[in-house]
């Protein structure tokens, strides 16, 4: 991967932006650790105007490389979603979560996925690649399938698929990936590690700290033409969230550059 293909999701430092001062700082902070690239997430629309947003990015040498749209106002009014992305210059986004879907209801599934359909099509035709980023619970069957399959194969969103999410939901994050790899539909991929705590529990983990195997996933997006490696961590545990994302970073540079 290019260095300028490494990108962080702001929601892992969403504690740390809540002010314009704050978002102003925290960006030159990940400036300073080397990056180039950040997802627009976890921070509020209403934080500061889009403008403000790309100029504070622009002013340390950072390109928005996607965002993460509130997803019930996406399905509700696409065109706000279509508006805000023009504004901020960029192409690329997803829809984060299934808010208010009930995977019990089969027709309740169906009709969400046919919606996720219709404005996929809508953002298309504005120029926009709509991905759909996945937890773990994608990976409860609906109908004999698993809801990420039905994803995949009732809808022709592109996937951000995070590694850490596919993996809990006892899915294969290398398959994954190569799957929307191979049909063209990987242009994002969320890359976070799986770390097993001295108690027994999962947990989040920088990139290189936990069990997976990165080389075989990275190798493959890349051969899918992924366009950003967004290093994301949901929480670190009462570490210094900058000092997480630092270890990620160098994790990436110095094995995948």
């Amino acid at each position: 991967m290019k260095p300028e293909q490494i990108s962080v999701n702001l929601y892992t430092l969403r504690e740390r932006l809540k002010t314009p001062a704050d978002f102003t700082a925290g960006i030159a902070k990940l400036a300073d650790i080397g990056f180039k690239s950040v997802q627009l997430s976890g921070v509020p629309a209403d934080l500061m105007s889009e403008a403000d947003f790309v100029r504070v990015c622009g002013d340390h040498g950072i390109t928005i490389t996607a965002t993460h749209e509130p997803a019930d106002k996406l399905l509700a009014d696409p065109q706000w979603s279509i508006d805000r992305l023009g504004r901020l210059g960029v192409t690329q986004t997803a829809y984060p979560y299934p808010a208010g879907v009930d995977f019990a209801d089969e027709a309740a599934v169906a009709r969400w996925l046919a919606r996720l359909e219709e404005v996929n099509g809508r953002m298309r035709a504005a120029g926009i690649t709509l991905s759909y980023h996945n937890h773990h619970i994608e990976f409860v069957k609906v109908g004999g399938r698993t809801v990420m399959e039905r994803i995949f194969t009732e809808t022709t969103l592109s996937g951000e698929p995070d590694m850490y999410w596919v993996q809990l939901g006892g899915g294969s994050p290398l398959a994954w990936v190569k799957r929307f790899a191979d049909a063209g539909r990987l242009p994002l991929v969320h890359l976070k590690d799986v770390r097993i705590a001295p108690n027994r529990d999962t947990q989040f983990a920088e990139l290189g700290a936990g069990v997976l195997e990165f080389e075989p996933i990275i190798t493959a997006a890349e051969a899918g033409g992924c366009q950003s490696f967004i290093i994301e961590q949901d929480t670190t545990y009462g570490r210094d969230e900058f000092e997480a994302v630092a270890e990620s970073f160098r994790y990436l540079r110095e094995n995948f550059t």
